[in-house]
C-alpha cells in the first residue's frame, strides 16, 4: 500500500526505480534533477528498499549551534537544497544549523571581520586562494582532505594549488563556479558571426555590430570575486603579461605588448560594451542578459539555468522578468590572444575556524556532506553551475548530457592560478583581494590611460610582493 504521505513525484520515482532497478546512488541523483527534498528522498529510498544513510554517529552526543557562512547562490534551487541538507544532518545531531548567505563581495570582509575579532562564523566558505590569508586562524583538515580527496580521485591540480597553503588543508576543495561566454545565437547571427569569434579582436569587432543594434556585449568590472576577476586576468594573460614571473618576485605586468591590447580594449569598450558596465558586480550582467539588453556575457551557466527555470513556468525571486528564450542561448570557451587562450582557476573550499566553540559538531557536518551519497546530489542541484573538485564526479551527466554547456568543464584545459606565473600563495591572495588586476582594467578604460593604469598596477603590486 501507498504511504498517503508520498507526492506523485515521490511515487513517480519509486515505481520508475522499482521498474528500472536504479542503484541507490541513481536514485539519489534523480530525485536531485527533480528537486525532491530530503524528506521526500528518504521517502523514495525507504519505498525502494535503499534506506536512507544515516549522519555518521559522533564519537560523542553533539549539540548546540553550528553557523555557516557562504556567499548567496545563483542557481536557487540549489541554494534550498542544501538547506534541507543542514536541517536533516542538524535533526539527527541535535544541533541547530544556520547559514548566513552575502553578497559574493561580502565574503570575504566578514571572514576578515570575524577573524579579527574572534568570533562569527563556525564554517566559512572561502574563495580561489584566500586560505593563504587565513590559514593560521583555521582548523587543520589534512585528515579530512585526504579521505574526500581519496575516495575520488585526488583533487585536481588547479584545485589543489589555490586550497592546500605549502601542501597542508586547512578547508577543503568544492570545486568552483566555472566561466564562459553566454551569447544570444540569433544576436550574433544578425550581426554576420556564425560562430562565437575565436580572439578578442573579433569579439571587438563583433561587439560594434552588436552595440549598433542596441544589443552590446556586457561586463562587469566592479569590485565582485567572479565575473570582474574572470575577464580582467584572461585579458592580462592572452596578451603576454602576467603578475608576476616564475620567481615569484619579479613583477611582468609592464610588457608593450599588454599596454598596446589595453589601447585596443579602451577603444572597443566604447565601441562595444555596455559602458556602465564599469560599476557592474557579479549579478548586474545576470540582469542586463536575461532582461534582454545586453548581447553576451562572462558568466557561469546560472543565466542559462535562470532562462530554463523561467521558460517552464517557475516562479523566480528575481525582482526583473526573464524574458530570453533559453533555446536561443549558447556558451563558448573564451578568446585568445598572442600569448594563448587563458582562464582564471581556483576551487572553493569550506573551513573551520579555531575560534569556533563547537569544532566537533563543524568537523562533523563537513564530514557528512563532502560524503558522495550528499555531496554528489549537491553537485546535481546546482545544475552544473559548480565544476567539480574531484575526477569522480566529472562524468555526472549533469556535466555532459547538454553540449551547450561543454565550455564549463573545458574550462580546466586552459585555467590558470591567480598569481602565475608564480604560485598561488599569500601575495597572489592579497593582489586578487585588492582588486590590483580588476581595477588595472578598469581604470585604463575609465581613465583612457593604459600606461597608466600599467604604471600604478606596478607600484601595487611591487608593494604585494614585496620588492
Amino acid at each position: 500500500m501507498v504511504d498517503e504521505r508520498m507526492t506523485n513525484p515521490v511515487q513517480d520515482l519509486i515505481a520508475e526505480a522499482t521498474r528500472l532497478r536504479y542503484s541507490r546512488r541513481t536514485v539519489i541523483r534523480r530525485a536531485a534533477a527533480l528537486g525532491l527534498s530530503a524528506p521526500a528522498l528518504g521517502l523514495v529510498l525507504s519505498g525502494t528498499g535503499r534506506q536512507p544513510v544515516a549522519a555518521k554517529a559522533p564519537s560523542v552526543q553533539l549539540g548546540g549551534e553550528l553557523n555557516i557562512l557562504a556567499g548567496s547562490y545563483f542557481v536557487p534551487e540549489a541554494q534550498t537544497f542544501f538547506d534541507q541538507q543542514t536541517k536533516e544532518w542538524g535533526d539527527q545531531n541535535n544541533v541547530t544549523v544556520s547559514t548566513d548567505y552575502v553578497n559574493w563581495p561580502d565574503i570575504q570582509p566578514k571572514v576578515a571581520s570575524a577573524v579579527e575579532s574572534g568570533a562569527g562564523p563556525d564554517i566559512v566558505e572561502l574563495r580561489d586562494t584566500w586560505t593563504y590569508l587565513y590559514y593560521e586562524q583555521m582548523v587543520d583538515l589534512n585528515d579530512l582532505a585526504a579521505s574526500v580527496g581519496g575516495a575520488g580521485g585526488n583533487f585536481y591540480g588547479w584545485a589543489e594549488n589555490t586550497v592546500a597553503v605549502d601542501g597542508q588543508y586547512y578547508s577543503i576543495p568544492v570545486g568552483t563556479s566555472s566561466a564562459a561566454f553566454a551569447y544570444r545565437q540569433s544576436y550574433f547571427e544578425q550581426a554576420g558571426a556564425t560562430e562565437f569569434p575565436k580572439t578578442w579582436e573579433e569579439l571587438f569587432a563583433v561587439g560594434k555590430e552588436l552595440k549598433a543594434m542596441g544589443k552590446p556585449i556586457g561586463q562587469a568590472l566592479g569590485h565582485s570575486t567572479g565575473d570582474p576577476p574572470n575577464f580582467a586576468y584572461s585579458y592580462m594573460w592572452a596578451h603576454g603579461a602576467m603578475e608576476v614571473e616564475e620567481d615569484g618576485k619579479t613583477i611582468a605586468i609592464n610588457k608593450p605588448e599588454f599596454v598596446s591590447a589595453l589601447e585596443t580594449l579602451i577603444t572597443g569598450w566604447k565601441d562595444a560594451f555596455d559602458e556602465t558596465g564599469l560599476s557592474w558586480d557579479d549579478s548586474a550582467n545576470n540582469r542586463a542578459f536575461l532582461s534582454d539588453q545586453i548581447s553576451a556575457t562572462i558568466n557561469g551557466s546560472s543565466i542559462y539555468i535562470a532562462a530554463q527555470n523561467a521558460a517552464a513556468g517557475a516562479e523566480t525571486d528575481t525582482d526583473y522578468e526573464v524574458v530570453v528564450d533559453p533555446a536561443d542561448i549558447n556558451h563558448a570557451g573564451f578568446p585568445e590572444g598572442p600569448a594563448g587562450r587563458f582562464n582564471v582557476l581556483g576551487s572553493w573550499s569550506y573551513g573551520i575556524m579555531k575560534y569556533s566553540e563547537n569544532q566537533e559538531a563543524a568537523r562533523a557536518f563537513l564530514e557528512w556532506w563532502l560524503a558522495p551519497e550528499q555531496f554528489e546530489p549537491w553537485l546535481e542541484a546546482q545544475k552544473g553551475y559548480i565544476i567539480p573538485a574531484l575526477p569522480a564526479y566529472a562524468e555526472n551527466p549533469i556535466f555532459t548530457t547538454d553540449p551547450k554547456l561543454a565550455p564549463y568543464l573545458d574550462v580546466v584545459n586552459y585555467g590558470r592560478n591567480k598569481g602565475y606565473a608564480g604560485p598561488a600563495n599569500q601575495k597572489a591572495a592579497r593582489a586578487s583581494s585588492e582588486y590590483i588586476i580588476t581595477d588595472l582594467i578598469a581604470k585604463a578604460i575609465q581613465n583612457n590611460d593604459a600606461q597608466g593604469a600599467v604604471d600604478e598596477a606596478v607600484r601595487l603590486l611591487e608593494r604585494v610582493y614585496g620588492r
